[in-house]
């Protein structure tokens, strides 16, 4: 299992909607507990989250400087966490062939 205890992820939440269309929430959150289930995080604004615990979607983050588009920065993430959400199963079923990783 990962040590994920107080480590910074860099998260991009990437979600699919019925029609197509999509949209990516990216953000920096500070782990708060995790377990074999799900990780809780705090985003910088405040805002608590629970993400699936699923090693193989926690990349670990190349040491730097990293900066988003809205500004936020963060030194040296410890990993990078991407997820794609359909919003509902005819999106998923539409669209997840479409969109996983080649």
């Amino acid at each position: 299992m990962l040590d994920l205890s107080e480590k910074t992820l860099l998260v991009s939440i990437r979600r699919i909607e019925n029609d197509g269309q999509e949209a990516v929430n990216t953000f920096f959150g500070d782990v708060t507990s995790f377990n074999e289930n799900t990780v809780r995080i705090i985003s910088r604004n405040g805002d608590e989250m629970k993400l699936p615990y699923d090693e193989e979607a926690y990349e670990p983050a190349e040491p730097g400087f990293y900066e988003l588009k809205d500004g936020s920065t963060c030194e040296n993430p410890a990993y990078i966490v991407r997820w794609t959400v359909y919003a509902s199963e005819d999106a998923s079923i539409k669209y997840r062939s479409m969109n996983e990783l080649q």
